[in-house]
C-alpha cells in the first residue's frame, strides 16, 4: 500500500441508555482514542454527560451525542471508543462504577451496540476490606487503558453493567486502498437462509427436486404403478 493511500472514517452517534444495578445514577465519559497513525481531525476527542437518574420505568436515559473524524494509512490500530462510567454515592462523591470499550464497527452503516462495563478486582484481601469501608472502588491509574491490550490480561475485573450506543460509520478510502464491505460470510448466509425457505407443497414434504425432468419421473413412476395395478387387478 503506497504511503499517499489513506482511509478517512466519519463517527456519529448518541449514547442512549445505561443499566447498573446497583447504581440509581449514572455519567458517562466517551473517550474517542486514535493510536498508531491514525489521528483526529475534526469533532472531539471527549465526551461528557450529565448524572441520569432512573426513572418511572426504571432505565436510566443518557442521551449523549458524540461525532468525530478520523484519518488513517491503513486499518491497523483501528480506532476504539473507551466508557468510563460514575455514579453518586450518598456523601455526594464521585467514584468509578465501570469502563468499557467498543472497537469503532468496520462496516458503514448505522449499528446498536452494547458495551459491557467492568470494574478491576482488588489483588488482596485486605484491599477489598479497606474498598468496602471507604465505599470506594478499584480504578485503573490511566483511564484509557481498556483501550490497551498491554497488562490487561493481568488484571482481574467483574462485569457491572452495560451501555446501549447507536453509531452511524461511513468509510473513504483511495482506489488503490482497502474496501470495506460486506464479508462473503456474511452474504452466503443470506443466501443459505433464503434457500432453505419452502416456496412449494414438494419443499414442505422434504421432496428435492431440480429442475422438471425428476418431477417427470416421480409422476412417472406413480403412473407405472398405477397401470400395473390395474393389470393385475383386471
Amino acid at each position: 500500500m503506497e504511503k499517499s493511500d489513506s482511509v478517512s472514517l466519519t463517527v456519529h452517534g448518541n449514547v442512549r441508555i445505561t443499566e447498573f444495578p446497583e447504581e440509581s445514577n449514572v455519567c458517562v465519559k466517551l473517550n474517542t482514542v486514535a493510536v498508531g497513525d491514525w489521528k483526529i481531525i475534526t469533532g472531539d476527542t471527549v465526551a461528557l454527560s450529565s448524572f441520569s437518574y432512573r426513572g418511572a420505568d426504571n432505565r436510566i436515559f443518557i442521551d449523549l451525542p458524540f461525532e468525530c473524524g478520523l484519518k488513517g494509512s491503513s486499518p491497523f490500530m483501528w480506532p476504539r471508543l473507551v466508557l468510563n462510567c460514575f455514579s453518586k454515592d450518598t456523601s455526594g462523591k464521585d467514584c468509578v462504577i465501570g469502563y468499557g470499550v467498543l472497537p469503532i464497527p468496520t462496516e458503514p452503516g448505522k449499528h446498536i451496540c452494547r458495551v459491557h462495563c467492568f470494574l478491576p478486582e482488588p489483588s488482596s484481601i485486605v484491599q477489598q476490606m479497606m474498598a468496602k469501608l471507604r465505599r470506594m472502588n478499584a480504578e485503573f491509574v490511566d483511564p484509557l487503558l481498556p483501550a490497551n491490550a498491554d497488562g490487561r490480561y493481568a488484571c482481574r475485573t467483574s462485569t457491572r453493567g452495560y451501555v446501549d450506543i447507536e453509531i452511524n460509520v461511513s468509510i473513504k478510502s483511495s482506489e488503490t486502498g482497502y474496501r470495506f464491505a460486506p464479508s462473503a460470510s456474511s452474504e452466503a448466509k443470506i443466501n443459505n437462509s433464503h434457500q432453505n425457505v419452502p416456496s412449494s407443497i414438494a419443499d414442505l414434504a422434504g421432496i428435492v427436486a431440480v429442475g422438471g425432468e425428476e418431477h417427470a419421473d416421480i409422476f412417472g413412476a406413480d403412473s407405472e404403478n398405477e397401470e400395473s395395478k390395474t393389470t393385475r387387478t383386471g
